[in-house]
């Protein structure tokens, strides 16, 4: 009988031992996740990189190089890579948000590859957000967007980064895109003016008429007579009010980085910054 109730004490201790090594083991998974392990900080600055790789685009090599690549960025602020695949038709405000939830309002960058949307996204708060706004934000993503089309994503990842730090060091960027935007613009404009002068009966002879435009004459009290030509006919005046400088807005960011600019002050203390994207 003594023999059967050591068996059971001893039973029930091992029991108690690995529930609460499993307790244990739950609460550090939890942990974990709610505090992304720092891939490294710098001793200067304080600035740290957070490689957050939650759909395993990169392996474990590429994680450490690509940390490894983008420590001269931490000199301007913290960095963080996440891949992830949480549905959103607000790219650039999920970026934020995931930003802030890092580095609350210090200065900050974060790329992220959301595989659920095809989307690659830039943004960026404080220093670095000085010199990486809105367009600069989508050129960067629109020049990587190759990469990870051949998923290619530690490249992708890479040179995202690369570029950013190289607009901090007040180097340029390639702009593609935008001067091919303006080449269309401006042969938009050509068309337009040449349209105008081939309508214009001053440049046009085909549309001059023979006849000339009857001059309107006043009279020495300030009455009007003559007739009223086409020339004349149907010319209108329009007054607009001067605008007030006094009513300006909230003074936040062109581009999409935050849904609600009434939240911020002047895009400032509620942590909007600025921000891009591009699908690959």
């Amino acid at each position: 009988m003594m023999k059967t109730k050591t068996v059971i004490k001893t039973a029930l201790c091992i029991i108690c031992i690995l529930a609460m090594t499993l307790a244990f083991s739950v609460c550090i998974g939890i942990e974990a996740d709610a505090a992304p392990a720092e891939s490294y900080k710098n001793p200067d600055t304080g600035y740290k990189i957070i490689i957050m790789d939650d759909r395993d685009l990169l392996t474990d090599a590429e994680e450490s190089l690509l940390a490894e690549k983008i420590i001269p960025l931490t000199a301007y602020g913290n960095v963080a890579f996440w891949t992830t695949e949480e549905p959103t038709i607000y790219e650039i405000e999920q970026a934020r948000l995931k930003r802030k939830e890092l580095f609350e309002y210090e200065s900050a960058c974060i790329f992220v590859i959301n595989m659920d949307i095809r989307k690659l996204t830039i943004q960026s708060y404080g220093l670095i957000n000085n010199f990486v706004n809105d367009s600069l934000a989508r050129s960067i993503t629109d020049n990587v967007s190759k990469y990870a089309t051949r998923e290619e994503y530690f490249k992708c990842a890479h040179m995202a980064f690369t570029q950013v730090f190289d607009l901090c060091e007040q180097r340029n960027i390639s702009e593609p895109l935008k001067i091919s935007g303006y080449a269309v613009i401006s042969v938009m404009l050509g068309l337009i003016i040449a349209i105008a002068v081939a309508f214009s009966k001053k440049h046009n002879p085909l549309l001059q008429t023979d006849n000339p435009d009857t001059e309107p004459h006043f009279t020495a009290q300030g009455g009007f007579t003559g007739v009223i030509t086409a020339a004349y006919a149907g010319q209108v005046t329009e007054h607009r009010p001067p605008k007030s400088s006094s009513g300006g807005g909230s003074g936040c960011s062109s581009g999409s980085s935050c849904s609600s600019c009434s939240s911020c002050s002047s895009c400032g203390g509620g942590g909007c910054g600025s921000g891009g994207s591009s699908s690959f």
